[in-house]
């Protein structure tokens, strides 16, 4: 059951993940290149980077949560 929380947990972060990742390929983009192009690589790696990061620390609090009660 804990799976499944954690799974619908990721799937609910991950759309806010991948805007936050093409804002970052945005930004790179424009630092380093002159015109404005969308690396994908880089937006789908930042957005599951930051996705399994956002899961696992709210695991991370939901059991030392548990534990407290």
């Amino acid at each position: 059951m804990d799976f499944k929380k954690n799974l619908l947990f990721f799937a609910f972060v991950f759309p806010i993940t991948f805007l936050i990742g093409l804002v970052v390929s945005f930004i790179v983009s424009l630092q380093f290149q002159e015109d404005v192009q969308i690396n994908w690589v880089i937006v789908l790696a930042v957005a599951t980077l930051l996705a399994l990061l956002i899961t696992w620390r709210n695991n991370r609090d939901a059991k030392r949560h548990k534990g407290e009660l």
